[in-house]
């Protein structure tokens, strides 16, 4: 079964920032690297198998194309939601006896 995580970060830290690189990492192989407007806060979403290991990395690159140390983020893909609550569920009296 296949894990979909949503992706977001503040903004930009420094206001010279033009890009932003987002790499996905799952069981130690690169699936994807993506780049991103400097504004970018949505990084989109990462679908992925359970039980993987994913690592998340982020860099921020300004105008002169210097690029900022890493924010990274690594986790089990996980499904830790339980299903919803049953509906219509009840009892009515059947008769008396």
């Amino acid at each position: 079964m296949a894990l979909v995580y949503s992706v977001s970060a503040g903004p930009a830290v420094d206001a010279d920032v033009t890009g932003r690189q987002l790499t996905v990492v799952v069981n130690g192989e690169v699936l994807s690297t993506v780049e991103l407007a400097g504004s970018a806060t949505d990084l989109g979403e990462v679908k992925v198998e359970q039980n993987a290991n994913v690592t998340l990395s982020l860099v921020d690159i300004d105008d002169a194309g210097n690029r900022s140390q890493a924010a990274v983020l690594d986790f089990v893909a996980t499904d830790t939601i339980p299903p919803a609550q049953p509906g219509s569920f009840g009892v009515t009296l059947a008769r008396e006896e």
